[in-house]
């Protein structure tokens, strides 16, 4: 990779640019409006990778070149990209975060935890919440479409820090589905994590929840005896069982 990121860690953030052209790195920097104006080269170079690492992004992500091309062809100097601008803002954000927001909170612990961009983005390059992110898919193209984006994020992402695949946040979600009326797509991210969490009662037990709120009492209750059996502690499911075996039934 010609345009590594130990090195072409020009990325995001008002990076500065080169003084002229030709040269990586170069002798002085120009252009520099978030960070000091005499940081030196190396400082400079290690804190844009970690904007790099943090984004998990290269260099052109924010300046103007071709990705794999010589770093002394990138134009570094260029504002053109709204990538680059708004890193600055991020950079600002940060600066406050850290030095007026956190210096106010009481007794403070020492060592200080600071916010840095792996903080939010945590290798990913729009930091949203893995929820977040498949309600974007179901909201505009439906339960299939949100499936596979589930799948194509765990296959990418699955044992990094960019998106929490635990069980709760997937059945949360579906929860939230089930109490907008959208029990369809409650019972397919259910379907889904019971795959990934075979062994779980949480998932079964959301499933009840969501025939019993639909009026089916019959996948109810099988769903909860599933939780129960694969999880002897949740009284919940429990309960629901005792609630709807005591149920009237029928009659002739």
């Amino acid at each position: 990779m010609r345009c590594s990121i130990t090195l072409a860690v020009m990325v995001a953030a008002g990076a500065p640019v080169l003084q002229a052209q030709g040269k990586f790195p170069p002798d002085s920097f120009t252009n520099l409006k978030v960070l000091p104006k005499t940081i030196g080269k190396q400082e400079l170079l290690a804190t844009m990778r970690g904007f790099a690492l943090g984004l998990g992004v290269r260099c052109t992500y924010c300046h103007v070149g071709r990705e794999g091309a010589p770093l002394d062809s990138v134009k570094f100097a260029a504002d053109d990209k709204r990538t680059k601008r708004v890193a600055r803002v991020m950079m600002d954000m940060v600066k406050h975060i850290n030095e007026e927001h956190l210096a106010d909170v009481p007794e403070r612990p020492e060592p200080h935890v600071v916010v840095k961009c792996e903080t939010c983005h945590r290798g990913v390059a729009r930091p949203r919440l893995l929820a977040d992110e498949i309600v974007l898919y179901l909201a505009d193209s439906g339960l299939a479409a949100a499936v596979r984006r589930y799948r194509d994020l765990r296959g990418r992402y699955y044992g990094s820090e960019a998106y929490d695949f635990r069980e709760l946040p997937l059945v949360e979600l579906a929860r939230t589905e089930a109490r907008a009326g959208r029990s369809d797509n409650a019972i397919g991210l259910l379907q889904l994590s019971a795959e990934f969490f075979p062994n779980s009662g949480m998932t079964p037990a959301a499933r009840g929840d969501v025939y019993l709120e639909k009026g089916d009492t019959a996948r109810a209750l099988a769903s909860y005896r599933e939780a129960l059996a694969k999880d002897s502690t949740m009284g919940m499911a429990r309960a629901r069982i005792q609630q709807l075996n005591a149920r009237p039934r029928p009659g002739p």
